[in-house]
Order: structure tokens, then C-alpha cells, then sequence
């Protein structure tokens, strides 16, 4: 025989001294459920009576098609799973009538209360809603949120898309375009950037500078080093210049690289941009030397040609592969694509730009799964998952406050892709210890905390006043 102290103790996890469906099982509760649940094994508690238990403790009432999806076998084998998510733990005596043990009773709730915080983000608010809902109607409520995977899996190729080597991809940078322009090796700003330096080293008896010695700063007005022609001229730095002509011949080099890609993005963006109702995944990053360039290709290659996904073919905005003929059009492009995906991926470098937080955040802020794979660097890792505020955003059209998945390792992010796509994401419900009323849904296989439930009241009114 169960103590009212260890029937409480068995649901603490999960539930606390709080108002609501939160605080079904607390030391406020009424001595009806305690010994409802104590003798559950011997007399199962059906819906009529579980009913009669909220109510004794100003609860709502719910339906029986609430009471049949939470705790009653419903589904035969025959039929196509019905929930966005897994379930990870299965119930223990699941039948067609009534709940059979506490684990069932503890184990529906947790389902509830999981629900209600993804979709609702309080657990309250949620139960109101859904529970006058009936069978079908919560059904096709959460068959609305599957991803379609057969459809993914069988919706055939798309257009090839042009191949640019990866060493050439850091030439269709923003910076590389403003150095070299369009066409014409004359009008590039970088030939008139060298050829002054050049003069300048001449006249200071510097013989065969470097290309990096000439953009440092040391032969301009300015005194000031070039970033921007540096970057263009990555492959060339350590070149030496004994002439103008050789000025024009490295320049020759670049051009050469730099058009054919350049206008292979250029279309690779129409193709993306013909793909915008069928995006799976936008990349998100920032690219300030060539080896971003290259690392973000092969990181796009390893992640999307995984063995884990290759049943999905994924449609992804590879950010080394497009290109615009302006930047104003490039920020209004990558803003529809990540309103078009249905999730993004941020890679996190050694700092962070405005564009790809800036990306990062309007993914969260539409409700979007939202990855951020940061290697093997733990202490960017730590300071996302435990650090940084916005590392949880609000949907501004629900309110849901939406976190990020930290991800360590590319076989990590495949697996987050491969669960997000496959319906099959996991998360684990957490009430902070001694913290009644505060829960956290995390990600099952990082821990990330992808929702969160507060419970300062003052913040909790405010927030859903205005909200709701």
C-alpha cells in the first residue's frame, strides 16, 4: 500500500503545489485521487471517474476522445502513426477501457503536458485547449504537424544544379565581387588598389614585393590593410610582383576562376530560387576567408550525403553555391528561403555575423527546428546551450518560446535531420528541481532545451495577456 507521501514523490518529476493540470498530484490534492491511484492496479480508474478527480480539484473536464488518445489503446498496427513526434517510453497495461497502473496514469500525463508545451507553450493554456478536443480532432490536429516523408522520399530529382570547385567557391563572396566587378579586368578595383601600391614600394626601393606586402597598408595613403583584396587574393599572396604585367597576369589567374563561378551561382540561385516551395533546409553561416568557404562545402557534402539521409534527398540552400548580381537581392533572397525551409541550420564559426544570427533568429521566430552545429569547439557549444538568452526566441505568431539544437558533431546533426524528417524526434519533460511550476522539454539525443515553461506569474501574465 502506496503512502500518500510516495505517490507524491512518484510524480514530482513532473508536477508540483501549483494551480492547474500541473498540480494534479501535489500535497493539495484531494485524498479521492490519492486513493484512486493507490488501488489502481485492483480498480482501474476509468474516464467517468477521472473526470470526477479533476474536477474535485477545479480542473476541467475532459473528453473521451482526449481520454482515449493519452491513455487508451486506440491505434491497431494496421494504422499510419498519427503524432509530429515518438513517444519515448511505451505505456505499461495500455487498454481499450481504462488506465491499469500509476506508470500509464504518470506516463499519459507526461504525454499531455509534452504536447501542450511544444505546441501551446504552457502546459495550462494547452490542456484547455485540447481537452474538450475529440479523437479525430486531435488526430488530425497532430497528423497536420507530420512532416509528409513518403512524399519526400518519392517526389523525384530536381534540375542539375552547376558545379563549382570547391576552390574556387570563396570567388563568389560578396567581398571577391566588390574587389574584381563584373567583367573587365581594367575596371577592377583591385588592379588600380595594386598597381598604386606597386608604384609606391618602387618609389621606396622595395624590389619584388609580395601581393600581401602590397594590400598590408604599408605602400597606401591610408596606411590602412585591404581586407576585402586580401580575401580575393588568397591564392596570390605570397606571389611576387616584379612588374605591372605581373599584376595583370594574376589578375588573369582570378578572372579566370572568378567568372565561370560567379555565373555558375548566378544560376545555381534561379535554380534554388525555382525551388522555393520544395526547401527543406537553409544553411546558414558566414564566410570571411576561403577556408569558410571550403569547410562549408564539404560540412553541406558530409551532412547531406550521409548514409542516415539518403533515402530523403534533402533540398538544401548550399550558401558556397549561389551568388546575386546584388547584395540588396542577396538579403532578400536568403530571407525567403528561410521563410520558405522548413528548418535551418546554423554553423557556428569562431564568431558571430549579424546575417547568420539574423537568419538564425527568423527561423526561431517562426516556430522552425532551428540546429546550430558547433564541432568540436565546446566552449561555443556552452555558450549557446547554457549562456546566451537568445539561444531561446518566442514564435511572434504563437508566443512559443522556441530554443536551438546544439549539435557537436556532424553525425549528430544527420541523426536531428534524419529524426525531424521521419517524424521520430524524442524530448524529455523536466520540471527544475525545487522549482515548481518551471519545466523544460529538451531534445533527446543533445539535451538541448527546445521549449521552455516559466513560472514567474508576473512574466507569465504579461507574456499571455498580450499574447492571448
Amino acid at each position: 500500500m502506496a503512502t500518500r507521501a510516495e505517490i507524491i514523490g512518484e510524480f514530482s518529476d513532473i508536477m508540483g503545489p501549483v494551480d492547474g493540470i500541473c498540480g494534479l498530484v501535489s500535497p493539495n490534492s484531494t485524498d479521492y485521487l490519492f486513493h484512486a491511484l493507490d488501488n489502481i492496479e485492483e480498480k482501474p480508474i476509468t474516464k467517468v471517474q477521472l473526470n470526477q478527480l479533476l474536477n474535485m480539484q477545479h480542473i476541467r473536464s475532459i473528453s473521451d476522445g482526449f481520454f482515449q488518445y493519452y491513455w487508451l489503446k486506440k491505434q491497431r498496427e494496421c494504422e499510419k502513426p498519427i503524432h509530429f513526434y515518438q513517444y519515448p517510453q511505451p505505456m505499461e497495461k495500455q487498454n481499450c477501457q481504462t488506465i491499469e497502473s500509476i506508470h500509464d496514469f504518470k506516463q499519459g500525463l507526461r504525454r499531455i503536458f509534452t504536447d501542450c508545451l511544444f505546441i501551446y507553450g504552457n502546459i495550462n493554456t494547452g490542456f484547455q485547449e485540447l481537452a474538450s478536443k475529440s479523437y479525430e480532432q486531435l488526430v488530425s490536429i497532430f497528423q497536420e504537424m507530420r512532416i509528409d516523408s513518403e512524399m519526400i522520399k518519392e517526389r523525384g530529382n530536381t534540375l542539375h544544379f552547376n558545379e563549382i570547385d570547391k576552390e574556387d567557391r570563396y570567388l563568389i563572396g560578396e567581398m571577391a565581387c566588390k574587389s574584381l566587378g563584373d567583367r573587365s579586368i581594367q575596371k577592377a578595383a583591385l588592379r588600380e588598389k595594386l598597381r598604386q601600391a606597386y608604384h609606391k614600394a618602387k618609389q621606396e626601393n622595395i624590389k619584388n614585393p609580395t601581393v600581401e606586402d602590397l594590400l598590408s597598408g604599408k605602400y597606401t595613403e591610408d596606411g590602412e590593410k585591404d581586407e576585402i583584396a586580401l580575401f580575393t587574393c588568397t591564392d596570390y599572396l605570397e606571389t611576387h610582383i616584379s612588374n605591372e604585367t605581373a599584376i595583370d597576369k594574376i589578375l588573369s589567374a582570378i578572372f579566370a576562376r572568378y567568372l565561370p563561378a560567379r555565373e555558375a551561382a548566378i544560376k545555381n540561385t534561379q535554380l534554388y530560387l525555382s525551388l522555393v516551395n520544395d526547401l527543406d533546409v537553409y544553411v546558414a553561416t558566414s564566410m570571411r576567408s576561403k577556408v569558410h568557404f571550403t569547410d562549408m562545402a564539404e560540412f553541406c557534402e558530409a551532412v547531406f550525403k550521409s548514409p542516415a539521409l539518403q533515402e530523403y534527398d534533402l533540398r538544401y540552400f548550399d550558401p558556397t553555391m549561389s551568388a546575386t548580381n546584388s547584395h540588396e537581392d542577396k538579403g532578400l533572397i536568403e530571407c525567403l528561403m528561410v521563410k520558405a525551409a522548413r528548418m535551418l541550420i546554423y554553423a557556428a564559426g569562431e564568431g558571430d555575423s549579424y546575417g547568420k544570427d539574423a537568419e538564425a533568429a527568423m527561423a526561431l521566430c517562426l516556430g522552425k527546428p532551428v540546429i546550430f552545429y558547433c564541432g568540436s569547439n565546446a566552449k561555443r557549444s556552452d555558450f549557446f546551450r547554457n549562456v546566451h538568452p537568445l539561444s531561446r526566441l518566442v514564435n511572434f505568431e504563437t508566443g512559443v518560446a522556441c530554443g536551438v539544437i546544439i549539435c557537436e558533431t556532424i553525425d549528430e546533426v544527420a541523426a536531428i535531420l534524419k529524426r525531424i524528417f521521419s517524424n521520430t524526434m524524442q524530448y524529455n519533460l523536466k520540471q527544475k528541481k525545487d522549482t515548481p511550476g518551471y519545466y523544460v522539454l529538451e531534445e533527446d539525443i543533445t539535451g538541448s532545451v527546445v521549449r521552455v515553461q516559466t513560472n514567474d506569474q508576473y512574466l507569465t501574465s504579461a507574456f499571455w495577456n498580450y499574447y492571448l
